[in-house]
């Protein structure tokens, strides 16, 4: 049976709230996702929904990222529900095939698709895709023509031939992995061809070999809550699709991680984490809950934040991560719709009397009081955020120090090393390291020229393609040099409060042109890092005595002591 007709097999069922929360937020995008596609039929992009490339012609190739919308327009087809007025639309179905049409002409003769730069020969982009348009074809169903269904599945066989023979080589991605998988998965349901089966179990394994015992599965050799999020995702479904034991296993242990980096104000995450991210895809957790108690208690938990924007969600984010985030509310809500109002496991949050968990593989830790959660980031520097507890709302957060050279090079205590020396206990953390010089290059006239001639010149060439996607990588996020200036953190714990006492000193501190202490602030290139969430715009509102955010760079020479407490009672 396709997912249409077991969609539209019982229109009258009741639903939840839940599913009327998402099912109303679907609706609410309608109008945006078609009026980024190209919807002219004689227009040369026909079906392009890239509209900064086809409307302002701003770019020079088009993202093949952005055709994941056949998925959400498809499901908008296919779907039965209160105020659907797309469904078994004609029009909006001609317009579909327009965007598999297009999504056809932008495949590279080897099967893969570009991303960011042309002949980018892109894993992501090649994952995605294929997952969401192997998706749009089970909405679809016989009424999508037998002409595209053929083509559509040529195409996708393609795409799973180019991912059988590469791999992602400029870093491990789980989020990028699990979607491999799952479009491979999706593939060989559509050829029949055991081929991609395997090839899908390699991606597969290789991400659940690489979780940590902890939970967390790997995003650049860190954790990343709010990027799991979205990783989870790929992997329930590919769950669905398959029946995987272990897959399930892995994914309740990342669902107790997880669980632990859920905010008291509904966000999640942030620059304590591998990523920075804050964003929060909640259909794992809805496809799960019936599965398992602690992902029933984080889809309960977050679903109003799905609606207020107090985790980074649809509201908040940009167009490069909107049509993942408008499909993932689909498959929200079709978890919800099809489980009804029948909850069939008890709410479990995990470790929720426990005043101290901590997680040396990922370098975090939370540590909770009556009135408080704050969360830690040993790995990167010692960044806290604190929480009350029973207004729900961050009081505190402090992402260490930034500053800029004579120089003009940027430095910062913030950064990804989980072998930096710690100690730590229940009621106190200890951290140490160097300051780093910080790289947020960005593009001008002439380096972006340069660029677009490597990329469609000898960037052509896979080997030197890799090259130049590895070397990319290297600059916006692992080249940090170290200077001679230091600082030790020491943070500690009580029922009244939360104390922060750090001492800066080294050599080099006579070269340090300015330096601040910053409540938010990040080092690395991240895209879907720094979306806007709610408790940003507040003020904190205990912080003593060192309430100054300017450090006094002739001071940092001979060692300077700054402390700042933020207390509840």
């Amino acid at each position: 049976m396709s997912r249409q007709l077991a969609i539209v097999a019982e229109p009258e069922r009741a639903q939840t709230a839940a599913s009327e929360l998402y099912a109303t937020m679907i609706l609410e995008q309608a109008q945006r996702a078609l009026g980024l596609m190209d919807r002219e039929a004689l227009s040369p992009t026909a079906g392009c929904c890239d509209r900064t490339y086809w409307a302002w012609k701003f770019v020079d190739f088009p993202g093949a990222r952005f055709q994941e919308a056949l998925c959400a327009l498809s499901f908008l087809y296919a779907a039965e529900f209160d105020g659907n007025g797309y469904y078994r639309n004609r029009r909006l179905l001609e317009w579909i095939g327009s965007g598999l049409r297009f999504w056809f002409s932008i495949q590279h003769r080897d099967g893969s698709f570009d991303e960011a730069y042309p002949f980018e020969r892109s894993l992501a982009a090649t994952s995605f895709t294929t997952f969401y348009v192997g998706e749009a074809l089970e909405f679809l169903g016989d009424d999508l023509s037998p002409e595209l269904r053929a083509k559509t599945t040529e195409t996708m066989r393609r795409a799973g031939e180019w991912l059988a023979r590469n791999d992602e080589t400029h870093g491990f991605l789980s989020n990028h992995l699990a979607a491999a998988a799952a479009a491979l998965f999706h593939v060989y349901r559509v050829t029949g061809d055991a081929t991609f089966k395997q090839r899908s179990r390699y991606f597969l394994d290789k991400i659940l070999d690489r979780q940590s015992s902890e939970g967390w599965y790997d995003e650049y050799g860190g954790a990343d809550p709010g990027y799991q999020t979205h990783g989870s995702f790929y992997l329930a479904r590919l769950w669905q699709l398959s029946g995987d034991g272990r897959l399930m296993e892995s994914l309740c242990r990342s669902m107790i991680f997880l669980a632990h980096f859920v905010h008291p104000d509904g966000s999640l995450g942030g620059e304590y984490a591998s990523r920075n991210t804050q964003t929060y895809y909640p259909a794992a957790f809805e496809m799960l809950a019936i599965h398992d108690a602690t992902a029933a208690w984080i889809a309960e938990t977050m679903r109003p934040s799905v609606a207020s924007g107090a985790a980074a969600g649809l509201r908040g984010i940009d167009v490069y991560n909107y049509f993942p985030c408008l499909n993932n509310l689909v498959f929200a809500y079709l978890a919800c719709a099809e489980r009804g109002d029948h909850r069939a496991l008890e709410l479990e949050e995990p470790s929720s009397e426990s005043e101290f968990v901590w997680f040396p593989q990922a370098g975090l830790a939370r540590v909770r009081r009556d009135d408080y959660d704050a969360y830690v980031g040993t790995a990167k520097g010692g960044v806290i955020k604190v929480f009350d507890r029973t207004r729900r709302k961050l009081v505190y957060s402090d992402c260490g120090y930034i500053g800029q050279l004579d120089n003009g090079r940027l430095i910062a205590t913030q950064y990804q090393d989980c072998a930096r020396p710690i100690e730590v206990e229940s009621d106190r953390i200890e951290v140490e390291g160097e300051f780093r010089e910080v790289t947020r290059p960005t593009m001008t006239p002439l380096r972006f020229t340069a660029f677009r001639l490597f990329t469609i010149s000898l960037g052509r060439l896979a080997g030197l393609g890799r090259w130049l996607k590895q070397r990319l990588v290297k600059v916006l996020i692992h080249d940090q040099r170290a200077v001679q200036l230091r600082f030790n953190r020491v943070i500690t714990f009580d029922e009244t409060g939360v104390s922060v006492c750090d001492e800066l000193d080294g050599p080099d501190g006579h070269r340090v042109a300015h330096l601040i202490w910053s409540e938010s602030f990040t080092t690395i290139h991240m895209g879907s890092s720094r979306y806007f969430v709610n408790h940003e715009i507040e003020e904190p509102e205990v912080v003593e005595p060192d309430a100054s955010r300017e450090v006094d760079p002739k001071r940092l020479a001979e060692g300077v002591t700054l402390r700042r407490a933020v207390t509840f009672r």
